[in-house]
């Protein structure tokens, strides 16, 4: 008898566990996981985002604070759940999960699926810091999980009250979380976490003061405690960094090598800054520096200086790729870029796994790089004249390609055919890639004229094009509607996920003038800064090659279509930094096909002809690079960067705006 009650007894036993380690509507098989330790993984699709989609992918994500790897789950059906098994990293902390469908990902209706690392049933140490990292970015980056800052303030207090030590490890964070509340408990405990760290004997204590006090914007009292800190540390990371600062502003690249000389002998290299560390940056600038004055000998001596593989391919291959545009020094350039290409090839047989990425992942984006390094030595080969051996690099390249588009690997592939006189081949490519919504124009001239050698001249050309391009036409509108009503659906959805999304940004408040600038738009019309007084101005400089501009986009024009009939706002994108002459053709086509109502303005050349003369203006170092200016011609916000969804986008553009537009808090910022 006492055997068949403990078996009545185990299955509530085991259901309560199981609810215990069930997250909403995922579920793991442990309610204490701890490091090293094999658990299933149960998910139930209905009610979500993904209930009834089809190969339903998860990925699982361990914070430890250092290596952070990932892993893909293999999920099986088991009757109507999926089930996967998984062992935790024996360094974890604690772990989460990005349950998806491609981009469709189930964010557990904003809490996120987050466990945390047991031993003896107990959080081990940085067990609580772990997830409220989750809630201060990782979550949103990784598994579209929006930041909660009171929860990230209440779990690293929780993680302070459980473990003091960790106050070492996780002091910036917990910082961080203090310096963006509002209560008064916790502005005076800040405070007297400054007093302490100031009063310290430790430059990094005294170095994180300073950090609090520019977060909290008191510039003076930072400034004057990182003087003091130069002075009592003469040689401390202050003053390396400081030179190492001063070494990448500098433009004159042989008075950048003499300050590189001068840090190497005060700050000696060792062991410990390898790989990827900033004498490996400042080595590739050197390269690059170099490279523009022409000085080969000094290029080519820091090429050989520089150890990090995986980054030096990107050098090489960008060094190769300048002297190509250019037609010089194409024997360098060639070998240069060979290198490229032989480090790429080694490092997709055996590719560097990083911090939160899955071997699957790291093996897809250094594969994503063949194509780059590739095309660039096919294209050098091609300007020696070297067509059969070009062809045999560019053909692989473009057949593995999974749409033919009018991009450069298709480009080059139709140009070293051409020199081939295989003038069919190259009009069936030229002819594909012009259905490309951001081909060139440059397509056009180079059927014409495998047209004409095709046929011996251009008669019956002209109502070939016409229709051509009608189908053409015809397709693209089709695409277009039915981009557009993908679009429709997602909006909602973002709109209905933004009222549940709290974004202060009033904080981050700044207070400078805007530099004035006229520009011309794609209209021809143009416009002037200063006549947009007393609206409040969103400038967003872009570029049609940068990846991280394009994918904030939806967010942008879900914030345009939300001030559309507002005469008090007003957005502006202007595309700067583009390549080639063709790029305002380019610039158009890609906004029309993608049916963006933008206001797109087109920066000015600089004095070396190149595009980017109103982004230097307003300090930009990299795109996407938004700024919020107010009604007084203020730069109230300046915005770097995706923010990782068109949720995100959209609601801290929309919230910006409605801060910079404020005249009190305008006033009082």
């Amino acid at each position: 008898m006492k055997n068949l009650n403990y078996l009545l007894v185990l299955p509530a036993m085991l259901v309560c566990q199981t609810l215990f380690a069930q997250n909403s509507h995922l579920t793991i098989s442990e309610q204490y996981p701890s490091q090293g330790q094999p658990i299933s993984v149960t998910y139930d699709p209905v009610g979500t985002k993904l209930d009834g989609k089809q190969d339903i992918k998860a990925t699982v994500y361990y914070v430890d604070g250092k290596k952070n790897p990932a892993a893909d789950i293999e999920l099986k059906l088991e009757g109507k759940l999926l089930k996967g098994y998984l062992t935790i990293s024996v360094a974890a902390k604690g772990f989460f999960f990005k349950i998806h469908k491609d981009t469709m990902v189930d964010n557990n209706n904003g809490k996120g699926y987050f466990y945390m690392v047991y031993n003896e049933k107990q959080p081990i140490q940085g067990a609580y810091a772990s997830e409220a990292l989750f809630y201060m970015g990782m979550g949103n980056a990784f598994a579209k999980v929006p930041a909660d800052k009171a929860q990230v303030l209440k779990l690293y207090k929780q993680e302070i009250a459980t473990f003091p030590e960790s106050e070492k490890e996780y002091g910036m964070g917990y910082y961080r979380a203090l310096s963006m509340s509002t209560d008064q408990e916790d502005m005076a405990l800040l405070k007297d976490k400054v007093g302490e760290l100031k009063n310290s004997n430790n430059e990094k204590d005294m170095t994180m003061a300073v950090s609090i006090l520019t977060m909290q914007k008191k510039k003076p009292e930072a400034d004057s405690l990182l003087a003091m800190i130069k002075r009592r540390y003469p040689d401390g990371n202050v003053t390396k960094n400081e030179i190492i600062n001063n070494i990448l502003r500098e433009k004159d690249v042989k008075k950048q090598d003499s300050l590189y000389q001068a840090f190497l002998h005060k700050f000696p290299e060792n062991a410990l800054d390898q790989p990827g560390s900033i004498y490996e940056l400042i080595r590739r600038q050197l390269v690059l520096g170099y490279l523009k004055i022409n000085d080969i000998a000094s290029c080519e001596k820091y090429i050989a200086l520089i150890n990090d593989k995986t980054m030096l391919f990107q050098t090489l291959n960008s060094v190769a790729w300048q002297e190509a545009e250019k037609g010089e020094n194409l024997e360098m350039a060639e070998r240069l870029s060979k290198q490229s290409v032989d480090i790429v090839n080694a490092l997709v047989s055996n590719p560097v796994v990083g911090s939160y990425m899955t071997p699957e992942q790291a093996k897809s984006n250094i594969q994503g790089f063949t194509y780059m390094v590739g095309d660039t030595y096919a294209y050098i080969l091609y300007k020696e004249g070297k067509y059969d051996e070009a062809l045999k690099v560019q053909k692989p390249l473009y057949d593995k390609q999974i749409t033919k588009g009018g991009g450069p690997v298709t480009l080059h592939y139709a140009q070293i055919v051409m020199a081939g006189k295989d003038y069919a081949q190259a009009k069936e490519v030229a002819e594909t890639a012009m259905k490309s919504p951001g081909a060139s124009d440059e397509w056009e001239a180079m059927l014409k004229e495998c047209y004409i050698k095709i046929n011996g001249s251009d008669k019956g050309y002209d109502q070939y094009i016409a229709s051509l391009q009608k189908l053409n036409d015809e397709r693209i509108q089709k695409q277009r509607q039915k981009l557009q009503e993908e679009f429709n659906k997602e909006e909602e959805n973002v709109k209905k996920e933004a009222a549940n999304t709290v974004v202060d940004f009033s904080k981050d408040m700044i207070n400078t003038p805007a530099p004035a600038f006229t520009l011309k738009g794609m209209d021809g019309k143009v416009v002037s800064l200063n006549d947009l007084k007393g609206k409040t101005v969103v400038v967003d400089f872009w570029a049609t090659w940068c990846g991280p501009c394009k994918m904030s986009f939806p967010g942008m024009q879900m914030a345009v279509n939300k001030y559309k009939d507002d005469p008090n706002v007003v957005f502006l994108f202007v595309d700067t930094w583009e390549t080639g002459n063709d790029y305002v053709s380019q610039v158009k086509k890609f906004i029309t096909n993608n049916i963006y109502t933008f206001h797109v303005l087109m920066d000015e050349k600089n004095a070396d002809g190149k595009q980017g003369k109103v982004v230097s203006a307003f300090d930009v170092s990299g795109i996407p690079t938004k700024f919020i200016i107010d009604k007084n011609g203020n730069i109230r916000f300046k915005y770097t960067g995706y923010s990782g969804s068109s949720v995100k986008v959209y609601s801290e553009v929309i919230n910006m705006i409605e801060l910079a537009s404020n005249p009190y808090v305008a006033t009082v910022k």
